[in-house]
């Protein structure tokens, strides 16, 4: 008995080594072999020498108090191998423009910050540009008022951070904070089709994220933090700032003695929001309205030397001349909208003389009945008039350029192009509403196409012309020419800069930027002395307008004030516009006056003067907004000769009523953002997300995958289904990128260790794309001959042939993996997907890349972009035959059999670096014939 109480005793005195298995934590001096010395009152009081060692018996239980924590056990397999906390930096086929300079070696990274993290800053909007000395670069300056794309590129000669933020303070007050994407989320290129040159990002070193439109103004500064705690200051001072400039472009079609032109082109008229959306990208403005009027038929028409036409004019006109084309369309209808937006009423009609108050440009789409019968006009612009034939493509990018005063080939000496093409230092430019990157390469042209001492990028591309060199471009998201940073530099920002805008709540009704307090500041614009102009100014100030950007009724028409002759024109209805309180003719004046007489609905007329003088010509041109809400009715034009004289009649026109409401104008910008786009893309994008609603696993594919990507941030407006299918796709995409991070660290264990497939099978499960089978099956590409069509490796490029019956054995050459998202994968070479170009071809798999997402709807024909797989010429030559896209015919050479599509979606949420890894685990898992 006494000695098992003295076995208990000495057992309680060791509980704290129990308790930790031995292991360590129960002793003030650490380490689980603690040998120090015992508590004295532990001892037994009796001592009974000697103690002999204790008779081995059944184990003893420690007491229950205090509790015994359980013994440390070895991690299951799966926690050995853990989701990684961070990015690993994607290997993809991509070269990083700006981290080469144009000598071929790699590009210095300057340090913009203060503080113990360095890195370089730069901002993206129409371009590239650096927070400060871009003059010396002869790039633009940071457009204030402007969203814009941060990126932050760390010193490679510091230790690499896992994680980026950005804290943002404007005068002080702190704005917010924002994480920044890892370098391989930087948004990608604008590139069209595929071709076995390397695809281009921007950078592979910088980290990105978007600065709000009201963070992006003078008074900015920032610090970039890393997850160490390292910090990088630039303070407020050490940013430039361009104005928060805006642009005003309107649009009219104009049948002179003939109907309207009408064409697919007129995007500016037409397709108002996605030609304000897209133009806005390539200039340096923070606001860009773009409004039209309906389109109008002139039954008579007057020219400058007041002859009035009712049939045709006498000249004869082309795309150039035409005294229509130069008097009405470009005259009276360009810069007399542009007066009216002035306050001004009435000029010369062989002047185009206007004072460039604000930042305004009018397209006009013209036709004349000329004697030479029905003529066109375009290609032509400058001074606020664009006369064009298409608002959309280099045209309408050419033609403003003028109007911001750039010549033909700026830059160009002697036949060297340099400064009218891009190079290495022009400026890539943000598309932000697509949130991708607009390149200065011309992706569908070889590297000949540079011009004459222009450079080529990687030996491989050539940089793209200017707008005003040229226009060539091949931009996937964009129909306007990119202008480069030297003529944005020394022609349109400077244009810009100095301008007034219209403000309602400045006093005078405008504001211009100061350069010296980096405001917006009130100024009071004073009207030119002009011969031509009639500005009607008793204290030589521009009238401020009494309504802003509403809905008028302009009132165009041409008077001979000696002749007493004149025309007015329908009014043209437009969707913006400025009205002024405008003055009367003075009824006391011993002179001539001139006058239109408005009457409105209820029963008020005003008389507004116009200028009862020759203006240089023997007819002068009148132009007057009114507001469509005060319901104008009628309108006479009028002269009277001496006080107490009866009024003239020159012209008169009723003013229709009862009208629908035109659409309202288009506003790019600021808190506007891209609304109007996305008001017009809503319903595609929803149609898109309710059709996949029901699909386990979610792909979008061609526009319905740009309009997800472009919008994933907005889905106020979409239905409850399509919110839904967005947050799944939203969740899909992040579980995917855990899955790649996944593989990216532990991917190559997976071939030889049976716990990294353990872990593999609990996170598949976790993020729910357990699916089984993992990959779809595989199949064939075959003609209703035997033909088929295989994959091959010739000189370090994979591409597709046809193949002979006879050479049709089953390889893995010619099996095919189809998924969910319309992608064609090689069995031999998964990585690489068919892509459509005229001659189809094989190029690593890129969920972003439409041309590899085929439309099989229509089997056995093989579609994409309503173009049809098709073997050339239709028949073999050698046993071999080329694979292309055609125009669809129904015959035989464009019938493929063996594909069907599959609600596979994993393969597309693989980056190309795990497929391999991923694939074999995949067939060890599903013991499926090896692909």
């Amino acid at each position: 008995m006494l000695r098992v109480s003295l076995l208990l005793l000495a057992l309680f005195s060791l509980t704290g080594c129990l308790d930790l298995g031995g292991g360590g934590g129960g002793s003030s001096n650490g380490g689980g072999n603690n040998t120090g010395s015992r508590p004295p009152a532990t001892e037994p009081p009796v001592v009974t020498p000697p103690v002999e060692p204790p008779v081995v018996e059944p184990p003893v239980t420690p007491p229950v108090t205090p509790p015994v924590e359980p013994p440390v056990v070895t991690p299951p397999p799966a926690e050995t191998f853990p989701e990684p906390s961070a990015a690993v930096v994607d290997e993809v086929n991509a070269q990083g423009f700006y981290d080469v300079a144009a000598d071929g070696q790699p590009r210095p990274v300057r340090n913009d910050l203060t503080g113990d993290l360095a890195a370089m800053l730069q901002f993206v909007q129409s371009h590239s540009v650096d927070p400060q000395g871009n003059e010396a670069k002869n790039m633009p300056r940071l457009t204030s008022e402007r969203e814009a794309l941060l990126l932050v590129t760390p010193l490679p000669t510091e230790p690499l951070p896992q994680q980026l933020r950005v804290q943002v303070t404007v005068d002080g007050d702190l704005k917010g904070e924002l994480l920044l994407s890892e370098p391989d989320r930087l948004p990608r290129a604008d590139r069209t089709g595929a071709d076995s040159r390397p695809d281009v990002v921007y950078s592979r070193r910088a980290w990105s994220a978007v600065l709000p439109w009201d963070w992006v103004r003078p008074g900015l500064s920032l610090q970039v933090i890393d997850e160490r705690g390292r910090r990088g200051e630039r303070s407020a001072a050490a940013f430039d700032f361009a104005a928060p400039a805006e642009l005003v472009v309107q649009s009219i079609r104009v049948g002179m003695l003939t109907t309207p032109p009408t064409g697919n082109g007129h995007w500016f008229r037409a397709r108002t929001a996605q030609a304000a959306t897209e133009y806005f990208q390539t200039v340096p403005v923070a606001r860009l309205v773009a409004s039209y009027y309906e389109d109008v038929k002139l039954d008579r028409v007057m020219v400058g030397s007041g002859v009035i036409y009712d049939t045709a004019s006498a000249l004869n006109g082309d795309v150039y001349s035409g005294d229509m084309r130069e008097n009405t369309a470009k005259s009276t209808f360009s810069t007399g909208i542009n007066l009216a937006n002035w306050g001004v009423t009435s000029a010369g009609m062989i002047s185009q003389q206007q004072p460039q108050l604000t930042q305004s440009a009018v397209a006009h789409h013209a036709a004349g009945n000329y004697a030479n019968g029905i003529q066109s006009h375009g290609l032509s612009g400058g001074n606020g008039i664009l006369t064009l034939y298409s608002s959309v493509g280099n045209e309408f990018s050419h033609e403003i350029g003028h109007h911001y005063g750039i010549g033909h080939y700026p830059g160009e000496k002697d036949g060297n192009y340099f400064w009218a093409v891009h190079h290495h230092d022009s400026g890539w430019g943000y598309i932000a509403y697509r949130k991708r990157m607009r390149a200065n390469l011309l992706w569908a042209r070889n590297k000949s196409a540079a011009m004459s001492g222009t450079p080529v990028f990687a030996d491989a591309y050539a940089f793209a012309p200017d707008a005003m060199s040229g226009g060539d471009f091949t931009s996937a998201l964009s129909s306007y020419t990119h202008y480069t940073g030297y003529s944005t530099k020394n022609w349109i920002q400077p244009n810009l800069n100095n301008r007034a805008v219209w403000a309602a709540d400045s006093p005078t009704g405008y504001r211009k930027w100061d350069a010296d307090t980096r405001k917006m500041e009130t100024i009071q614009p004073k009207v030119p002395s002009s011969s031509q102009v009639w500005y009607n100014s008793a204290d030589g100030n521009y009238r401020k307008p009494r309504l802003f950007g509403v809905p008028v009724f302009t009132i165009l028409g041409g008077y001979d004030p000696v002749a007493n002759s004149g025309v007015l024109y329908p009014a043209l209805r437009g969707n913006w516009g400025q009205v002024y309180d405008l003055p009367a003719p003075n009824d006391a004046a011993a002179s001539k006056q001139c006058w239109l007489t408005v009457d409105f609905v209820g029963g008020a007329s005003q008389r507004i003067a116009v200028a009862p003088l020759r203006m240089g010509s023997n007819a002068n041109k009148l132009h007057i907004n009114l507001a469509q809400a005060e319901r104008p009715l009628a309108a006479t034009l009028q002269c009277r000769e001496a006080p107490g004289d009866s009024p003239v009649d020159l012209a008169s026109l009723a003013i229709a009523q009862g009208l629908p409401a035109m659409p309202a104008p288009v506003v790019v910008g600021r808190e506007e953002r891209f609304k109007a786009l996305f008001n017009e893309e809503r319903p595609k994008l929803q149609a898109a997300l309710e059709a996949i609603a029901n699909q386990p696993v979610l792909a979008l594919t061609g526009d319905a995958r740009l309009l997800y990507d472009s919008y994933a941030e907005q889905a106020e407006g979409l239905s409850a289904t399509a919110q839904q299918v967005m947050q799944r796709l939203k969740s899909q995409e992040e579980r995917a990128l855990r899955l790649n991070r996944w593989l990216d660290a532990h991917g190559a264990q997976l071939a030889s260790s049976d716990a990294a497939r353990t872990a593999l099978d609990a996170l598949l499960l976790t993020l729910q794309f357990d699916q089984r089978p993992l990959l779809p099956a595989p199949q064939s590409f075959t003609m209703s001959n035997g033909n088929c069509v295989r994959a091959e490796l010739k000189e370090g490029v994979w591409s597709p042939y046809v193949a002979a019956k006879a050479q049709c054995t089953g390889a893995a050459d010619e099996q095919w993996l189809v998924d969910a998202s319309g992608r064609i994968r090689s069995v031999a070479q998964p990585s690489k997907c068919l892509t459509a170009t005229n001659d189809i071809s094989l190029s690593d798999c890129d969920a972003q890349r439409d041309t590899q997402a085929w439309d099989f709807t229509a089997l056995p024909q093989l579609k994409y972009a309503e173009r049809c797989v098709d073997l050339s010429q239709g028949f073999l030559t050698n046993g071999r035959g080329k694979l292309i896209l055609y125009g669809c015919t129904g015959g035989a050479n464009q019938k493929w059999f063996g594909f069907s599509l599959n609600d596979h979606a994993l393969l597309p949420l693989l980056k190309s670096r795990n497929l391999v890894s991923f694939i074999d685990y995949a067939q060890r898992r599903d013991t499926v014939p090896s692909l």
